[in-house]
């Protein structure tokens, strides 16, 4: 009888003890973002102003170096647009419309403050930024929160959830200076080192 219960007591430690094991801590979680290569996904956006909300389907690319791409599709998967920077400069692409349209503003957009690349670099420059955790759906995620350091009144702070099993990317909420919700972003088939070709970023 004693035996028997040992060994439950063993087997009982093993699992919390490899339960344990198999989650990040949130620094490991925060340098695994932070020194990927690269990384690409899928991504839902919705983004309000003072009347309406706006809602986009998104594929994201990034690359270490400053090289972002966005595309937008329609919701019957159809490519409508696509915004690509790299090297100091941002070219628009419209599926229509032949020429590009290039401008230098790129980093105060919501497409910039969507990549969580964008996330930690207001994290970083941020002496009060904090995490908790929190558990969505049975999953348990570190949740990141910042402030953002750029004069918008609608892109404020921010909280990111990342999955502490996988580093995995879940959900992005931006608020504004009066603390109310203008942006929100969900992740889907998030990749780390993505193999990505650097012509997915050529503006020519």
């Amino acid at each position: 009888m004693l035996q028997k219960a040992l060994s439950i007591i063993i087997i009982v430690i093993l699992i919390i003890t490899g339960c344990s094991a198999s989650k990040l801590s949130a620094e490991e979680t925060l340098e695994k973002m932070e020194t990927a290569e690269s990384y690409s996904c899928e991504a839902k956006m919705a983004v309000k102003n003072n009347k309406s909300i706006f809602y986009y389907n998104l594929k994201q690319y990034y690359k270490q170096q400053g090289k972002f791409r966005i595309e937008f599709y329609d919701d019957y998967g159809k490519m409508k647009q696509t915004m690509i920077y790299n090297n100091g400069q941002c070219g628009i692409y419209h599926a229509q419309i032949d020429k590009p349209f290039k401008t230098q503003n790129f980093a105060d957009t919501k497409e910039h403050n969507s990549f969580i690349s964008a996330f930690l670099e207001y994290y970083r420059n941020d002496s009060e930024a904090k995490w908790t955790k929190e558990r969505i759906e049975e999953e348990e995620y570190y949740v990141f929160q910042c402030k953002i350091d750029k004069e918008n009144r609608y892109f404020s702070r921010a909280l990111l959830f990342v999955n502490v099993k996988n580093a995995q990317p879940k959900l992005l909420y931006i608020f504004d200076k009066d603390g109310f919700k203008t942006m929100e972003v969900e992740y889907n088939n998030f990749q780390y080192n993505a193999s990505l070709d650097d012509s997915l970023f050529d503006m020519e």
